[in-house]
């Protein structure tokens, strides 16, 4: 398998938009793998997870190729994670084939219906919002399909197989990390979220992950922000996964989601991380595994 990590920040970027802390200033003058988009990660040739506002600057300027990806796994509809604007324009006059090509998106409740309510603002009976949900407005299950997700249930995406599972992340919506499986690996895509809550690690257990890819929005802090993780965590996720036989020395830990008021800076954090056996990632990093 390969990550190409496209986006490694949290809401706001690094820098942030209005931001004049003491570290955005530093990082609007260093550049390079100190900025940071918004999170989007593509798996392989044909797979993204997730995909924000910064989407259509990742593919100007971290030569994303949204033509060649044909699934869409969303981890919740937080606007850093989900632009659904973006996505429907998959389906023309937005957008022009010379061959079929068919974008299939997965997610919970509120992913999904977000997408949807972008199409609806076009029409206006109930009716004509019942075909959007059933994929049968004006043809659009040619170019875009929404696939709503149910925890604990597998699917399979081309040779993948994927298990969403909850995160812990907001209460106010069933956010998901994933389990994603080919016949050779198997990864973790593991955020948002803070530290895992039991149901979660009860499945965790079923499996022996080559690569880990987690939350630390808080770079070395913890316990600031509901629903995140810092190093901290991350190192007692690493601990346990260790312990419990979940992980061995070959799994990469991959550490990403940084806020810009923790100091995020590329070579700051590289080191700090590495001692801890964490791959601090940067926007257009790919790890092979």
């Amino acid at each position: 398998m390969k990550l190409h990590f496209y986006g490694t920040g949290a809401s706001e970027g690094v820098p942030a938009l209005f931001c004049e802390c003491k570290y955005c200033k530093q990082i609007r003058k260093m550049g390079g793998k100190n900025y940071r988009m918004r999170t989007c990660v593509q798996l392989d040739n044909d797979v993204l997870i997730d995909f924000s506002m910064d989407g259509y600057a990742q593919t100007l300027f971290r030569n994303l190729d949204l033509t060649a990806i044909s699934h869409l796994l969303i981890t919740h509809s937080h606007d850093d994670h989900l632009y659904p604007l973006a996505i429907t324009q998959v389906i023309p006059p937005k957008a022009f084939y010379d061959r079929e090509r068919v974008l299939n998106v997965y997610g919970n409740d509120k992913s999904i219906h977000k997408i949807s309510d972008i199409i609806a603002c076009s029409v206006n009976s109930q009716a004509e919002i019942e075909k959007i949900m059933n994929n049968n407005y004006l043809g659009i299950d040619n170019y875009l399909k929404l696939n709503l997700l149910t925890m604990y249930e597998e699917f399979y995406i081309g040779k993948y197989k994927v298990l969403p599972l909850p995160a812990n992340h907001d209460k106010k919506e069933l956010c998901m990390i994933y389990i994603i499986q080919d016949k050779e690996k198997t990864l973790l895509y593991g955020h948002d979220s803070s530290m895992f809550q039991e149901n979660t690690w009860k499945e965790l257990k079923r499996y022996k992950f080559d690569c880990v890819v987690l939350d630390c929005t808080m770079v070395e802090e913890t316990g600031i922000f509901d629903g995140h993780m810092g190093l901290p965590d991350n190192i007692k996720v690493y601990q346990r996964m260790i312990e419990e036989g979940m992980a061995s020395e070959n799994t990469k830990f991959i550490s990403t989601h940084f806020y810009h008021g923790f100091n995020p800076v590329h070579e700051r954090i590289t080191p700090i991380f590495k001692k801890e056996g964490f791959i601090a990632a940067y926007d257009g990093m790919e790890i092979i595994f």
